[in-house]
């Protein structure tokens, strides 16, 4: 029992997205019953926080078996459990198994997973608010706290719904307008959910989202937000028809980005003060045990604002460029007001330094965050700190902390991909883009006349939250848009002269043959991700 506690106890702290196990219903189960779904459960909650050995002490928790071991056990007890009458404890699982996958790259599974989730969550709660429903046995508890459960649980699936389909091109299953529709109960805050209240509790609408404790609700909110920005981006963004008229420009009211970021800032004005960063730090609300909600609602806000501004500056800046809007066809049919583009790079550039510190004062505050989220949202800073670094003036010189940031993300994504598989991209994409915007900034004729068209794959690669290694594309296309290849013997000698290597991400790189070496000097310590085997399905957990 006591591994069990430490288990729920890591895997609530450090999975605010998935706040979704009550501790005495949790516990409850593996003190009398212990069905075969709990026991998925279990295995599922193990699994994820097996993952966080990196970051956690406790030989408890690198005495447990491999986390793939937990998760193939889970797996193999939920494809008989999701064909049955609908159980919250299989809901549950199978989000938790979604996360996982999601981390170990995969992607289809977790995607699956998910779809599972949402439907057997749908068809639970249909049982139970339908006046004729179809199955009378089923969803006989009207107990207050396992309705609470399941309405947590239904936000559960809405919040992983956004994660990951966002940055991808498959379609939401589960809207905000449906949960409005189905009038899903508002979830429980923190406080209430541990202890438990009366039906009463759950009226829809009922209290605020402002609160420390409403965090959950908050985080919610706060995805489906983000979810609207990266459906713009991924559908084209400014590229797409019409998105350059200038009734569509984003400093237009009406438009699609003024919409989202109307939304966004009012989301940012519903919370307390208290719940922003930088004006109070991580190091207060970790002694009030919401340090990891206090992250997560302001990288959603941060990476948000990212993803809205970006999507406008130019992916090659040209020499000194100071800030400005798209450079690339089609470019905006309007001027923008005076001064939009100065106070666009603040917010961008910003919003990146904000996520780095934010991580960073996390780890130095001894609550470290090792999440497939928290991990897009480093990757996506030490991508626009290299930027910014490279291109000083896109900011006017604001960013003087760029490159001391830049390293730090480097080092986080380092560690995280001992945790975490899906890492092994996120740098191979920085590492592409250090050699792009390296050589771009020693000679500037070199990429003249390029656009953000020429490098596709790059530039697709630095929206994924779902990375996948597009390493040799990015090779290629940097290589074929260099006008200095011409100018090379028979265009197949690629060298460049060997040069002093230097300190963090403005090393040079060593002489190579055939293509650009992708690996500068600097990054000689970081190997490829290998995906080793690891032991025999544990059966041991079928005896509990």
């Amino acid at each position: 029992m006591g591994i069990i506690l430490k288990a729920l106890n890591i895997f609530t702290a450090k999975f605010p997205e998935l706040r979704i196990l009550q501790a005495a219903s949790f516990i409850k189960e593996y003190q009398t019953v212990r069905t075969k779904e709990g026991k998925a459960l279990l295995a599922t909650t193990l699994a994820i926080t097996r993952k966080q050995c990196s970051i956690v002490t406790g030989d408890w928790l690198r005495g447990l078996r491999s986390s793939e071991s937990y998760a193939t056990y889970a797996w193999s007890t939920l494809a008989d459990a999701i064909l049955q009458p609908p159980k919250v404890q299989v809901v549950q699982a199978l989000l938790i198994l979604t996360l996982y996958e999601w981390g170990v790259r995969e992607y289809h599974k977790a995607w699956m997973h998910c779809g599972m989730a949402i439907r057997i969550m749908q068809s639970l709660h249909s049982s139970r608010i339908s006046p004729h429903p179809l199955d009378v046995s089923q969803n006989s508890d009207t107990d207050a706290m396992a309705i609470a459960v399941e309405s947590r649980t239904y936000w559960a699936c809405f919040i992983m719904d956004c994660t990951i389909n966002s940055g991808t091109y498959n379609p939401r299953m589960l809207p905000m307008s449906e949960m409005q529709k189905l009038k899903v109960p508002r979830p429980l805050n923190y406080t209430d959910f541990a202890f438990g209240l009366d039906a009463t509790s759950l009226n829809y609408n009922a209290g605020d989202m402002s609160g420390l404790a409403q965090g959950f609700e908050s985080i919610a909110l706060g995805f489906d937000i983000y979810a609207q920005a990266m459906s713009f981006v991924f559908n084209n963004g400014r590229c797409a028809p019409g998105m350059c008229a200038p009734e569509s420009c984003p400093w237009v009211p009406g438009s699609l980005w003024y919409q989202c970021r109307s939304r966004l800032e009012e989301w940012r004005k519903s919370q307390h003060e208290r719940l922003w960063y930088p004006q109070h730090s991580v190091v207060v609300h970790m002694t009030l045990g919401h340090g990891e909600s206090f992250i997560y609602l302001n990288m959603l806000y941060y990476l948000t604002t990212i993803m809205l501004h970006r999507e406008y500056f130019p992916f090659l800046p040209i020499g000194d460029m100071t800030p400005r809007g798209p450079v690339d066809p089609p470019l905006l049919e309007a001027e923008a007001p005076p001064g939009w583009w100065d106070n666009s790079a603040r917010e961008l550039f910003g919003a990146a330094e904000q996520i780095a510190y934010l991580l960073q004062e996390a780890s130095e505050c001894g609550i470290p965050l090792m999440t497939p989220f928290s991990g897009f949202c480093a990757f996506t800073a030490c991508f626009l700190n290299l930027y910014v670094f490279r291109f000083p003036k896109m900011n006017l010189g604001r960013s003087t902390k760029a490159e001391q940031l830049m390293n730090w993300g480097l080092e986080y994504l380092e560690e995280f991909q001992n945790a975490w598989e899906l890492a092994g991209g996120w740098i191979k994409t920085i590492q592409n883009s250090s050699l792009l915007y390296k050589r771009a900034t020693e000679d500037e004729g070199r990429y003249r006349g390029r656009s953000r068209a020429d490098f596709e794959a790059l530039h697709q690669s630095i929206h994924e939250y779902r990375i996948v290694d597009r390493s040799d594309q990015h090779l290629q296309q940097i290589s074929h848009a260099d006008r200095n290849t011409s100018q090379r013997e028979d265009g197949n000698d690629l060298s460049i002269p060997a040069q002093t290597q230097t300190n963090g991400m403005g090393a040079t790189l060593n002489a190579s043959v055939s293509v650009p070496d992708p690996f500068p000097n600097w990054w000689s310590m970081l190997q490829e991700v290998e995906f080793t085997d690891v032991g025999n399905l544990w059966n041991g957990m079928r005896e509990m």
